[in-house]
């Protein structure tokens, strides 16, 4: 791998709940970690479980202290309020230039942020998404073998047949999780705060991230899903169709009359005739755009 030009700060943001079982496997991804400037901001949000013992008992150890020497954030939160919320507090308390997620179940590859500055670099991205592992409880590969890791990894194969990762990205989630985005802090300030969906706030975000960049995907198992029982993804299916309409109705609103600043993002502006195309093979067009 060729070696990037510059080593901004990268903020990794860990919200975390419940899962005082997987928190060691997680922090100890994050600490192999291959590129160097790295802060750690986590953020427990009011687990029940022994999560916040397992954070403190890890952070305050001699090995992840000499990994991390200038120190971990660590806020325990005294109300549950959301994963969304969760993240957008341990964002307003970054210093990096690049902010990088990272749920407290999943894992990830040692050369992920590495890999995710240097393509920023290379290509002028302010958002980065890998292809994705999906393990179980033991970290074991499942990918081609549960039927949602099938079906989620098929998704992201196809990412290559739309005209743009943008035009991907609407028609589906295509990035995951929230889990698997690493965005420029400027990027946020422009998009704002994860909104309050229960099921779909990684794709809210990333589909008003796409009115202003165009995402960069990167083939390449970095990331590392963990399916298990107690999945947000699995557990919250019922409410996709509401918010579904919600989040699409308000991209194709934003859309509608304002040049969006991605050049790419999938508008009418952008891609008169094609978009409209689009919209009728997803079944957009009947959507309340309440523009």
């Amino acid at each position: 791998m060729d070696c990037i030009f510059e080593t901004p700060l990268v903020s990794i943001i860990i919200p975390c709940y419940c899962h005082e079982v997987y928190l060691e496997r997680c922090l100890d991804s994050v600490a192999q970690q291959t590129y160097k400037n790295i802060e750690v901001i986590i953020v427990d949000d009011r687990s029940p479980d022994g999560s916040v013992q397992e954070i403190e008992r890890i952070i305050k150890s001699a090995n992840w202290n000499s990994r991390f020497p200038e120190g971990t954030s660590f806020y325990p939160l005294h109300k549950n309020q959301g994963a969304h919320s969760a993240i957008n507090y341990a964002i307003s308390k970054s210093k990096g230039s690049i902010i990088s997620i990272l749920n407290s179940d999943d894992m990830y590859a040692p050369d992920r942020i590495r890999c995710a500055v240097d393509t920023m670099q290379k290509n002028g991205g302010e958002l980065v998404f890998t292809s994705v592992q999906y393990i179980d409880d033991e970290d074991k590969n499942i990918t081609h073998s549960h039927p949602l890791g099938i079906r989620l990894c098929s998704s992201q194969k196809k990412i290559k047949r739309f005209p743009s990762v943008g035009f991907a990205c609407l028609a589906s989630n295509v990035a995951i999780s929230t889990g698997n985005f690493v965005f420029t802090k400027s990027l946020f300030n422009l998009v704002g705060d994860f909104h309050s969906y229960r099921y779909c706030h990684d794709w809210d975000f990333l589909l008003r991230a796409i009115f202003y960049t165009e995402p960069l995907f990167v083939e390449g198992d970095l990331y590392y899903y963990r399916l298990h029982g107690k999945n947000t993804f699995e557990s919250l299916q019922s409410l996709a169709v509401d918010e579904t309409k919600s989040i699409v109705g308000d991209f194709l609103a934003r859309g509608n009359f304002n040049w969006p600043p991605n050049v790419l993002a999938p508008s009418r502006l952008n891609w008169p005739g094609l978009f409209e195309t689009f919209l009728s093979w997803y079944g957009y067009d009947r959507i309340n755009t309440r523009a």
